[in-house]
Parts: C-alpha cells; sequence; structure tokens
C-alpha cells in the first residue's frame, strides 16, 4: 500500500481540514464549505450535538461518554496549545496569526463580525482592471457557468449573480429586467430572470440552487447597468444555498473558465464571420453591442446557443 498503514486517511492536495477535525474533536473531515461554517450542515449538527450535551449535563441527565468528551472539548479548549485551536481565518489564509478564543463558536465571536464586516463588501474594481480571455473581460475572483452568468461567493456564504461581458456583448442594448421574488427557491437551470430586448425576451436559468435572499433593485430603475457595469452595479439576484460545496462543482474558475471563454470566443467569431464578413480581428467584438452587426434571426440563434435563454 506504498508504505501507508491500513486505514490512514491522507488529506488531498489542495483540501483543508475542518475546524472539527483540527481541534481533534473527529478524526477526520474535509472543509467543504470554504471555511463558511455559518452555512454548513455538519458544522451545525456538530454544534446542536454539543449543545444538547451541555444541557444534559447542566440537567444532571445520563450522557454518554462521547456526549461528554465533546462537552469537555469545548469547556477546555481555550487551555488547549495554540496550534490546536487556530481561529478559522487563520486556517484559511486570511491572517497569518490569531487563535480562537470562543470555542470555534464564530457567530459569537466579535473578532469573526469584524473580520466579517471588512471583507464582506464584493470586489468593486473597473472593468477595464479585469484580464481579458479571447479579448473579453473575466475577472478572477469569479465562479462561471455555461449560460455566461457569473457566480460570486459572498464572505457571509451568499452567492451574488450576474452575466459576463461576453452576455453583455451578445445582448446589447437592453430596455427592462424581471427579476424573481425574494424568497422564491430556484433550482440549477430553472428559468428565473428576464432580460427584455428590442428583439424579443431573454431568460436565463440560474446558475445554482438556493432561496433568493435579494434582487438588485436598481435594475428596476435602470436596466441599462446590466451591459453597463455586469461585473459591478449590474448584478440580478443574491442566493442563501444549503450547500456552498454542492454548489460550486457545477461551475468554473481560472484555467477552466479560461479554456471554455477561449472555445466559446471561436464559436462566435465563426458565427459572426458568416453573418456579416466580419471576424474578431476586424474589430466586430469590441463592440458593446453585437446585435446591431446582426440579423434578428441570427441573434436569436446566437443567445440560444451561448446563452441557453428562452
Amino acid at each position: 500500500m506504498n508504505g501507508q498503514k491500513r486505514g490512514l486517511k491522507v488529506i488531498p492536495t489542495g483540501e483543508r481540514k475542518c475546524i472539527w477535525m483540527e481541534a481533534a474533536v473527529v478524526s477526520y473531515k474535509l472543509c467543504t464549505s470554504h471555511y463558511q461554517c455559518s452555512t454548513c450542515e455538519f458544522d451545525l449538527a456538530m454544534s446542536n450535538r454539543a449543545n444538547m450535551a451541555k444541557q444534559d449535563l447542566q440537567d444532571q441527565k445520563p450522557a454518554t461518554s462521547n456526549k461528554k468528551a465533546v462537552v469537555e472539548w469545548m469547556e477546555e479548549f481555550r487551555h488547549l496549545p495554540a496550534d490546536q485551536r487556530k481561529c478559522r481565518y487563520m486556517i484559511s489564509g486570511e491572517v497569518s496569526h490569531k487563535t480562537c478564543p470562543n470555542s470555534f463558536r464564530c457567530g459569537e465571536c466579535s473578532f469573526d463580525q469584524m473580520m466579517q464586516d471588512r471583507i464582506q463588501p464584493s470586489f468593486v474594481e473597473e472593468m477595464e482592471q479585469f484580464p481579458k480571455v479571447a479579448g473579453f473581460y473575466l475577472p478572477e475572483k469569479l465562479y462561471y457557468f455555461r449560460n455566461h452568468t457569473w457566480v460570486y461567493l459572498e464572505r457571509n456564504g451568499k452567492f451574488r449573480i450576474g452575466i459576463d461581458d461576453f452576455a453583455r456583448r451578445i445582448i446589447g442594448k437592453i430596455n427592462k429586467v424581471e427579476l424573481p421574488a425574494v424568497g422564491k427557491n430556484l433550482e440549477l437551470e430553472e428559468y428565473s430572470w428576464i432580460v427584455n430586448h428590442d428583439h424579443g425576451d431573454l431568460e436565463f436559468f440560474s446558475p445554482i440552487s438556493g432561496v433568493v435572499d435579494s434582487v438588485n433593485q436598481k435594475l428596476l430603475d435602470d436596466a441599462s447597468l446590466v451591459v453597463e457595469k455586469p461585473y459591478t452595479d449590474g448584478w440580478f439576484v443574491t442566493m442563501n444555498v444549503s450547500s456552498v460545496a454542492k454548489n460550486l462543482k457545477n461551475l468554473l474558475k481560472e484555467k477552466e473558465a479560461s479554456a471554455w471563454m477561449e472555445e466559446e470566443a471561436n464559436l462566435l467569431n465563426q458565427s459572426i464571420q458568416s453573418e456579416t464578413g466580419v471576424t474578431f480581428h476586424d474589430g466586430a467584438v469590441v463592440a458593446a453591442d453585437i446585435s446591431k452587426n446582426l440579423s434578428k434571426e441570427k441573434w436569436n440563434e446566437l443567445v440560444k446557443k451561448h446563452l441557453y435563454t428562452r
């Protein structure tokens, strides 16, 4: 077995230990929520288990040795060696050194609240500052779905969603948007919001599964933000999800997203060249509104092919 003992679990490259594993409460558990403990079902279950066990002991009810061990860990946590009680922001690399004074109860921690307030706002750079791939701006901080929606994972575990530079150039000038109701539960690839264009309505589907937490009210007054500021003020909705990891596995990022964008740009180039005789190298993609160069029929073909709208 390549020198490994039977039953020994190795942490895969690039993975990080769950805070409950860091504290030796469980023998093996990897973090699947990017240390967004407030959205983690495992953390919630462990916290509930510990609190119930603590209450049982306070009420002098019979408790298993396992329950006692969890309570004892929480009570004695402050006395553990520092390297066994790293703050989650130290584990994730947000700070160079910080020990946890609160038994990993981040929701009750003033330092955690300060960090959330400091890093909560999403990126606000101007689009021209983002890197380009095949002539399109593609921010590295974002995840992407194959219908050219982007997804930004905020530090509170919520997802913010908008459309990318590729989509906004195909769409061009829009008249208005229709957004889903706050509280609406959306499934992956469920058609959810509408962009109205002179050539017709485009109904986009959701790149993730979750519950709509907020909608961008600015778009109701100024729909042009979708195409003028697609990565900042032009977002559509924010959503709460039950599993961060489950949703992220369907999305593209960094090298994978770049390769996908290269492929999409080549396909678009071929379509435009066949329709207008103009290639990207002739400046067609530089225009903010590709729809001006296309017939209504060809435009409808492109948005369905690349944006999967209906």
